[in-house]
């Protein structure tokens, strides 16, 4: 129930039209029941057995039903029969078409709600995901997140769409269908409800059944889902090693697995219905059977047995709809309940409250220590300086901590242990917008957006000028290989940029990186997949920024970063050397002489 509350949290915002929602479906309840109470006056007619109304129950529900039969009388009962009987045939006519149009406008509004709540509940779930830190992109496929996103939203739809009617409408139907009953006979009315906990029960064991399928199913969505994203986003790799069947074969097995649930729910939710249509049957059955003994005896009256029979039945189906909910909903609960899992996640890395204006002086690295996973620190007692106007890099075998230094520094993570200063602030203190307005990021793998390039350049910087877009693709060497497309800047690149060479994006990605002049560029590893001439290319314009600019360069190719300033050399994870170029290779049996033999012997 707790979970089913926090999603009735997402009403707030429409709460005028839920009522509107609540007031049109009490309405139709209303009306419904009328439509069943005039079936008293139609037999009375047919058969003009008015004397029939002596045996009426002597009772404050028995004083209102006799009152509304009496308006109902004096507005179709004339002498003539037959204009008596044409007026009631008008009268349930008109009731039919109103009842009718407040339906249709109960059914629309409740809609219209179900959809605002839904769209509510699926912005405010990608808001989260998107602003969570990234730590929990660590710990999270893709593919699941988008299967919370889209299949688990998608399932509480389905489950909650009914639901919002049912909940307006049927209890209202309900009280007012059992207090036709009991004005008629509160004997029967006993009868017919002494069989209901047979239903309660079935429920019961059937939601418990729902609930464990309900699981597995939305978990099979998430595999599914993720098996789907992984083998589109690494369509090459598996071509590549002719992988396709396995994919395929692994997407097919969480799919059976799915399936085989499904059917397992839909045994449930249509056998826990059938035995309670049975029970409500046999309710009818018991109730007809006593209900015709007191007619015959004299103690009750044909046209109330009658009306009994039609309320009885009536009030079955909201009473279905009521019970069968826990049933309806619990995929919707279970999906709910991990849509809330992701919205309950705290953010590891929280915005500072401090403005910061630019970058005027260092940005100091003291004493960092960082780990992903406890007891396996992949940084260890890290310093080191950027000054302004300044060029460091950092070197190092693959893995030795390089790309992490570079994730703490624009606060992707927090270290576990030291401090990160700029101009002396600690950078948690900054607001996180702000202080990573300050960097320009070009990474190994250029990620771009299937849109245009104009737009993808943009991206940097919504703001931007056609003249400062062209001007950051020309500082990026990306001008002339765009003004040769087709479709020139307005060219569409295709999913991650698909169209493109590998340079061609990465060159892109430097445009996008310098088009919000960036006052700190930070460079990971940037031509280290490219091949040699495109490698040119992007280094060049890569030595054409470094010029009066602070960066920081994480290089493979040490040949990229001669002229820097300070090297810092890491080796599993510590920072074992740091220098200049000319200091470092004096260094007898040093990390980074080491390193510079190997490549320029090759």
């Amino acid at each position: 129930m707790k979970t089913f509350f926090r999603v009735l949290k997402f009403v707030r915002p429409f709460i005028g039209l839920f009522f509107i929602a609540i007031s049109f479906n009490i309405l139709f309840a209303l009306l419904s029941t009328v439509f069943i109470a005039v079936i008293h006056p139609v037999l009375q007619i047919l058969f003009n057995s008015t004397s029939d109304l002596q045996l009426t129950n002597v009772s404050a529900l028995g004083s209102i039903k006799d009152s509304f039969y009496a308006s109902i009388r004096s507005i179709v009962l004339v002498e003539n029969q037959y204009e008596s009987l044409l007026r009631l045939c008008v009268f349930i006519i008109s009731l039919s078409l109103i009842r009718n149009i407040t339906k249709y406008i109960s059914s629309i509004t409740s809609t219209r709600l179900n959809e605002k709540i839904i769209k509510n509940m699926k912005d405010t779930l990608f808001s989260k995901i998107s602003t969570l830190s990234m730590d929990f992109y660590t710990k999270h496929r893709s593919g699941e997140l988008i299967s919370i996103l889209n299949n688990d939203v998608g399932s509480m739809h389905s489950s909650i769409d009914p639901f919002m009617s049912t909940i307006f409408r049927n209890p209202v139907e309900i009280l007012l269908l059992l207090a036709l009953l009991l004005s008629l006979s509160p004997w029967l009315t006993f009868v017919a409800f002494s069989t209901s906990f047979v239903g309660v029960i079935v429920i019961r064991i059937a939601t418990k059944y729902i609930r464990k399928y309900a699981q597995r199913i939305q978990q099979a969505h998430a595999n599914s889902t993720a098996v789907a994203q992984e083998t589109i986003y690494g369509i090459r790799t598996i071509k590549s090693f002719s992988a396709e069947k396995r994919m395929i074969d692994v997407f097919k097995k969480h799919t059976t697995d799915m399936v085989k649930d499904l059917v397992k729910v839909s045994r449930i939710q249509s056998l826990a219905p059938s035995i309670n249509d049975l029970v409500a049957i046999i309710s009818l059955a018991v109730v007809l059977y006593m209900g015709g003994s007191q007619v015959f005896e004299g103690t009750m009256n044909g046209a109330d047995v009658m009306q009994f029979l039609f309320a009885l039945f009536a009030i079955m189906s909201p009473i279905s709809g009521l019970t069968n909910i826990p049933i309806q909903i619990q995929r919707g609960i279970v999906s709910a309940e991990r849509v809330f899992k992701v919205l309950d996640t705290t953010e590891s890395v929280k915005n500072g409250s401090k403005s910061i204006i630019g970058f005027n002086d260092s940005l100091v690295v003291s004493n960092v220590s960082f780990e992903y996973r406890e007891h396996n620190p992949v940084l260890k007692n890290i310093s080191l300086e950027l000054g302004k106007s300044k060029k460091i890099a950092l070197v190092g075998a693959s893995g030795s901590g390089k790309s992490t230094m570079l994730d703490l520094l624009i606060r992707f993570y927090d270290p576990n242990d030291g401090t990160i200063t700029i101009d002396g602030e600690n950078i948690k203190n900054v607001k996180l917008e702000e202080y990573r307005s300050l960097f320009g990021v070009v990474s190994q793998e250029a990620q771009l957006f299937n849109d245009s390039i104009r737009n993808n350049i943009l991206f940097g910087s919504p703001k931007a000028t056609d003249e400062e877009i062209i001007s950051a693709a020309k500082l990026a060497n990306a001008h002339s290989f765009i003004t040769e497309l087709p479709d020139g800047y307005d060219s569409i690149i295709g999913d991650r940029g698909i169209m493109l060479s590998g340079g061609q994006k990465q060159r892109l990605s430097i445009a996008r990186a310098l088009v919000a002049n960036p006052q700190i560029l930070l460079f990971d590893e940037a031509t280290s997949a490219l091949d040699s001439e495109s490698e040119k290319l992007v280094q060049d314009a890569i030595n054409t920024l470094l010029i009066d600019r602070s960066a920081i360069v994480v290089a493979h190719r040490l040949s990229t970063i001669l002229s820097c300033d300070c090297i810092y050399v890491f080796e599993n994870g510590s920072i074992v050397e740091h220098g200049t170029h000319s200091e470092l290779i004096e260094i007898e049996n040093g990390v980074y002489k080491n390193l510079y033999s190997i490549q320029f012997a090759m």
